[in-house]
């Protein structure tokens, strides 16, 4: 199957799940990220609002002694970049394709956390060599080969894959997490 092909399936997938088996998963995986050495040991986590399929991270919003950074979209720069965010609730707007991101008044993060930051990525599939699949635009990607920290793929086991096809500018991510398993690549 090509990515295209790949893709529709494993989005039909997760949006087959149910609303109570979602919500379920949704919390193990929470308990899971915090879980992870890395989460613990880390101040900055890049994250992202959920678009009612991905998984729903809000829960750890409020975590004790971390800033969460959220994605906002630069449409001049076809890029996106972080932004910190200290109250979700007041600090999200809807933006382009409807996706939650910070208001354009927020600063960007500085340059020199985001080598520190763990991110916490979405996914349309990952695989079991760090292998993730995106949705075709290369933003993730493009964003995370500028950056030097942790990369976590935060799927639900349904989409989890044994191989997934891999170019050049694909960036393999160091973990993938789901709400039966934490993996290490």
């Amino acid at each position: 199957m090509d990515k295209q092909e790949l893709r529709s399936r494993f989005l039909a997938l997760r949006r087959a799940l149910g609303v109570e088996e979602r919500r379920k998963a949704d919390a193990a995986i929470c308990r899971n990220i915090r879980k992870m050495s890395c989460f613990r040991a880390t101040g900055h986590v890049a994250v992202y609002a959920t678009d009612g399929t991905e998984p729903d991270l809000s829960a750890l919003w409020n975590e004790e002694g971390k800033r969460f950074y959220f994605p906002r979209y630069v449409a001049e720069r076809k890029e996106y970049e972080l932004v910190g965010v200290d109250d979700p609730e007041s600090g999200l707007i809807r933006a382009k394709f409807g996706l939650l991101e910070p208001r354009p008044e927020l600063p960007a993060a500085p340059a020199g956390i985001l080598a520190q930051m763990l991110f916490l990525v979405p996914a349309v599939a990952c695989d079991r060599h760090g292998v993730r699949l995106g949705r075709g635009g290369g933003f993730y990607d493009r964003m995370l080969a500028r950056e030097g920290g942790a990369v976590v793929a935060v799927v639900y086991g349904c989409q989890m894959a044994d191989d997934l096809p891999q170019e050049s500018h694909d960036r393999k991510v160091g973990f993938a997490v789901t709400e039966e398993e934490i993996l290490e690549f």
